[in-house]
C-alpha cells in the first residue's frame, strides 16, 4: 500500500496526468514483484468494466454538448438577456455574468466548460467598459463553480457511479443550493461595486447600444438558449428521458439550434467541434476507468 502511494505521489510531482499516476499506482506493487491480486490483466479488465455503464456516457455528450453551445453563440446569447435587464443597474453586468454562467451550468454541466465559454466572451467586454481584470477572473472562476452543482452536473454522475446513489435525486438536491449559492454572489459583487464604483458613462453606453435592439428581439435571439435548460431539467424531472438520454438529446438540440437557429456553426465544422471534445473526454473516461 504504501508503495502504491508513494508512485502516485511521485508520479504526481513528476507532473504526469493523475490518470497515468493512478494506474502505474495500481500496477506498482506487481511491477515490484510483489505478487498481489491486481495484476496487470485483472486491473485492465477492471478499468473496462468501470466504462462498461450506459449512465457514463452521459458525461462525454454532456461536454460535447458544452463545447457546441459555446461555439454555436448560446452562451452569448443568454448574456445579451441578462445585461439588458440588469445593464444599467450597480454591478449589473457582473450579475449578469453571474446569472449566464447559472444558466449555461445547467446547460453543459461543466464548471470548466462554464469558465470558458461566458468567461471568454465577458472578461474582454467588461475590461473594455472599466471592470478590473483580476476581480472579473476570480468571479468567472467561482461563478463557473455553478456548473458542478447545479444540475445537469457531471460531477454528480460521477458521484452517482460511484456510489450507486440515483443521479436525478442528486440533480434534484443540486436546485436550491445552486440559485442560494448564484444569489450570494451577485450580493457581495453588488456591495463590491457599491463601495468602488464603476465607470458610468462607459456603462450606460453600453446598455443603450443593447437597448437600441429592443426586448423583444433581445428576447427573441436568446428564446432557445433560455428554452435548453427547461428542455434538458425537464425531460429528466417528468420521467420522459433518463440523464445519458437528456445528454443525448441537449447534443442535437444543440446542433439544431447553432446550426439551424443561430447559423453560427456550419456543417463543416462539426468535425473539428467532435476531435476538439475529444480531447476533454478522454482523459476524464480515462480517470474513471
Amino acid at each position: 500500500m504504501a508503495l502504491i502511494f508513494i508512485v502516485f505521489i511521485g508520479l504526481m510531482v513528476l507532473g504526469f496526468p493523475i490518470a497515468i499516476a493512478m494506474g502505474w499506482g495500481a500496477l506498482a506493487s506487481q511491477l515490484a514483484g510483489v505478487k498481489t491480486v491486481a495484476d496487470a490483466i485483472y486491473v485492465l479488465r477492471t478499468m473496462v468494466v468501470g466504462i462498461d455503464s450506459t449512465p457514463v456516457l452521459a458525461i462525454p455528450l454532456f461536454i460535447l454538448s458544452g463545447t457546441l453551445m459555446a461555439r454555436g453563440g448560446i452562451s452569448k446569447k443568454l448574456f445579451d438577456i441578462f445585461a439588458y435587464i440588469l445593464g444599467k443597474r450597480t454591478a449589473g453586468l457582473p450579475c449578469a455574468v453571474v446569472m449566464t454562467c447559472l444558466f449555461y451550468g445547467a446547460i453543459s454541466g461543466s464548471g470548466p466548460a462554464t469558465c470558458a465559454a461566458v468567461g471568454s466572451m465577458t472578461i474582454p467586454l467588461l475590461v473594455s467598459l472599466g471592470y478590473d481584470e483580476e476581480f472579473l477572473s476570480a468571479l468567472v472562476a467561482v461563478s463557473g463553480g455553478l456548473g458542478l452543482i447545479i444540475p445537469p452536473s457531471i460531477s454528480f454522475i460521477n458521484y452517482g457511479l460511484v456510489t450507486g446513489t440515483s443521479v436525478t435525486s442528486l440533480f434534484t438536491a443540486g436546485i436550491l443550493p445552486g440559485i442560494v449559492i448564484a444569489v450570494c454572489i451577485m450580493g457581495y459583487t453588488y456591495l463590491h461595486f457599491k463601495k468602488h464604483g464603476e465607470d458610468k458613462e462607459k456603462i450606460i453606453d453600453n446598455y443603450e447600444r443593447i437597448r437600441k435592439l429592443g426586448l423583444l428581439r433581445v428576447f427573441k435571439d436568446g428564446f432557445w438558449a433560455l428554452l435548453c435548460p427547461i428542455v434538458i431539467l425537464g425531460s429528466i424531472y417528468t420521467g420522459i428521458c433518463t440523464p445519458t438520454e437528456a445528454a443525448a438529446l441537449s447534443v442535437f438540440y444543440a446542433l439544431l439550434v447553432s446550426i439551424y437557429g443561430y447559423k453560427i456553426i456550419k456543417w463543416n465544422e462539426v468535425w473539428s467541434l467532435l476531435l476538439e471534445s475529444i480531447k476533454s473526454i478522454a482523459p476524464l473516461c480515462l480517470l474513471i476507468a
